[in-house]
């Protein structure tokens, strides 16, 4: 009877063996991680636009910025008193028009070729305007995205800046690319808008997140024969910091 049982349990094992390889043969579970790096899924270093001496700041390292916001100001004593007098310029070239189409409207004494004048004269001064407005802008480094200040660069109020200088250094961590570079045959099997299984260096190895394939080289790097894709995971919640090392699973071909 012992024997008959035990026989009867290693048929079952055998028979729940099989089942188990035969499902992972089927559903292709065999799979491997690939190391990569993970970085803000936008990062950029930004300069001021013209050649001037730093005025002030608004923010500070660490702060939180939204886009269009003045980050910080080169000296523009002179670009404001010239919005001004534009200001001024384009107010008298508009009550001009104003007072000669009036005029028209009641007696023929203006010319057509006195109100033509006088519209063009309010457009240069519209254009002058815009002109000194831009002149303006180009004084201020203004966030192109929303993002936190990583680093302010070696410039402090008063010192001298040229156009190209490293200024601020903003990223968006909202998300982060974890990119990683694939054997040319995984690599090439992988497909953009796949979602696939993520860890990241700083949580258990069995915290797992979902990634989303947004980058496949559409080259193979001839020296290393690798190609290099990028999957962005979500990061308003978990913390997860740029620079640190990740992984990517990638099912075996089935």
């Amino acid at each position: 009877m012992m024997t008959q049982r035990h026989g009867l349990k290693c048929v079952r094992r055998g028979l729940l063996l099989g089942i188990l390889l035969m499902t992972q043969v089927l559903t292709g579970q065999e799979a491997t991680w690939f190391e990569g790096l993970t970085h803000p899924v936008l990062d950029s270093i930004l300069g001021a636009p013209s050649d001037g001496v730093i005025g002030e700041r608004f923010f500070n390292e660490g702060d939180r910025v939204k886009s269009s916001d003045i980050i910080l100001a080169l000296r523009t004593d002179t670009e404001r008193v010239d919005v001004a007098r534009r200001k001024v310029a384009l107010r008298l070239a508009e009550n001009e028009l104003d007072r000669l189409r009036q005029l028209a409207t009641k007696t023929s004494s203006v010319s057509s070729e006195r109100l033509e004048t006088a519209d063009a004269n309010f457009q240069i001064a519209a254009a002058d305007l815009e002109l000194a407005m831009a002149r303006l802008r180009d004084r201020q480094v203004i966030a192109p995205f929303d993002g936190v200040i990583a680093d302010l660069l070696e410039h402090e109020v008063g010192e001298g800046t040229k156009v190209g200088d490293p200024l601020v250094r903003l990223v968006n961590i909202g998300k982060v690319l974890l990119v990683c570079n694939l054997p040319a045959e995984v690599g090439s099997r992988v497909k953009l808008g796949e979602v696939l299984k993520a860890r990241v260096s700083g949580f258990a190895d069995q915290v797992t997140f979902d990634g989303k394939v947004v980058f496949v080289s559409p080259i193979v790097d001839a020296a290393s024969g690798l190609i290099r894709i990028k999957v962005e995971l979500a990061n308003d919640v978990h913390g997860i910091r740029p620079g640190v090392t990740g992984a990517i699973l990638i099912q075996s071909k089935g």
